[in-house]
């Protein structure tokens, strides 16, 4: 008995609600709206205030609408909305303009978690301009506007606020012989320039970087890993570094390998000052998702060594750069071949005596000179996580 007295007061509540809004009923072809308002108003006995700005003529036809909805169908061609303050309807104009706007509109403000505002402000719809106020410095935007476009908007901006796409990229510079080069069958790559390369004649090291030629599996780059340190071990290879980093994707990343120089310079005045050089391999990549599994990357390598020996008045350094955009597959490898390390030493053997001296080390000593090449590679894996 108690359970169908609770199903029969859940079922008057729903009846009662269901009765509080007023059906509408009625024909209007070519009516002024303001008469179509007044007629609606009489048939259902809800009051409806309109403000100045409302003009315009309607035709629609209402058979058991319910109120707001035929509200809705009524206002809607001529851009005006209603809210419903303590039991009656009123109608303006959603112009921040309009006297009666501050009745109408709500103030909300929202703080995006993932983008900026001046990232929002480009993608929004020109159509809540002159609702929103952008805080670049705080990253809030606040709008004031009627509910319904302030519920627009937040459907838009969680369209907007997306989290963006990590990408992990794993880097592995190694030097290698001229016979290793062979053995991993680099030596056949061309040298090809895009559209986005361009070419120094005065470079005396060249870089090559050719897309799409040579590419491998998203598990090759351990196997690429794996046989250089195995021609590490044969004194073939050496690995300056296996770096690798989660970058987020259009954010730019950098990794440099090498050494920070600190050089000594004698002055004419006898004075002594520092300069400080950096020396290495650096690599400035950047990465966009454009595809569920395919990344556009911007890779821009450059590497830097001593020219010739440091002096006190002197230092003289080689610099090679190149800026290049592909594509490739998530978990592909690319490689970056091309780029020639040469270096050079040489030493006096004699008598431990006379080889110090400066003079007699040419008479009691042997001047030795060695000359090597060794072939610089990076490898670059990017994949979406």
């Amino acid at each position: 008995m108690k359970r169908l007295t609770i199903v029969l007061v859940c079922m008057l509540g729903i009846l009662m609600f269901a009765q509080e809004e007023p059906l509408v009923t009625n024909i209007f072809f070519d009516t002024y709206i303001l008469d179509a308002l007044a007629d609606i108003s009489a048939q259902t006995g809800v009051p409806i205030i309109v403000d100045q700005t409302v003009s315009g003529f309607i035709t629609a036809e209402f058979d058991n609408v319910p109120l707001e909805k035929a509200l809705k169908m009524l206002l809607m061609p001529g851009g005006y909305v209603f809210i419903k303050v303590d039991g009656f309807y009123f109608v303006g104009s959603p112009d921040p303009k309009n006297p009666a706007f501050r009745y109408l509109a709500d103030t909300v403000s929202f703080k995006p978690k993932y983008v900026k505002v001046d990232s929002v402000k480009n993608l929004l719809p020109a159509f809540y301009e002159p609702f929103v106020k952008f805080d670049a410095v705080n990253n809030l935007i606040t709008i004031s506007a009627p509910r319904e476009i302030v519920e627009r908007f937040k459907e838009d901006l969680e369209r907007i606020d997306l989290p963006p796409k990590q990408i992990k990229i794993s880097v592995l510079v190694t030097e290698v012989s001229e016979s290793v080069v062979k053995d991993l069958g680099f030596d056949q790559i061309g040298y090809q320039f895009g559209a986005n390369q361009q070419f120094n004649e005065d470079w005396t090291a060249s870089l090559g970087l050719v897309s799409g030629t040579l590419s491998f599996r998203t598990d090759m780059f351990g196997t690429i890993v794996a046989t250089i340190k195995a021609f590490e071990e044969e004194q073939k290879a050496k690995i300056k570094a296996d770096p690798w980093i989660i970058v987020q994707e259009n954010r730019p990343a950098k990794l440099f390998i090498g050494q920070r120089e600190i050089i000594l310079i004698e002055t004419a005045a006898a004075a002594v000052t520092t300069q400080t050089v950096d020396v290495g391999v650096g690599i400035d990549i950047s990465a966009r998702v454009v595809n569920e599994d395919e990344i556009e990357l911007t890779v821009a390598p450059s590497v830097s060594h001593f020219a010739q020996a440091r002096t006190t008045t002197a230092l003289s350094t080689k610099r090679s750069e190149l800026s290049t955009t592909l594509r490739m597959q998530s978990g592909q490898t690319l490689v970056i071949s091309g780029m020639t390390v040469e270096s050079s030493s040489d030493s006096y053997v004699g008598l431990p005596l006379f080889k110090s001296i400066p003079l007699l080390r040419y008479l009691f000593g042997v001047k030795s000179e060695a000359e090597g090449k060794r072939e610089m590679l990076i490898f670059v894996s990017a994949e979406v996580l």
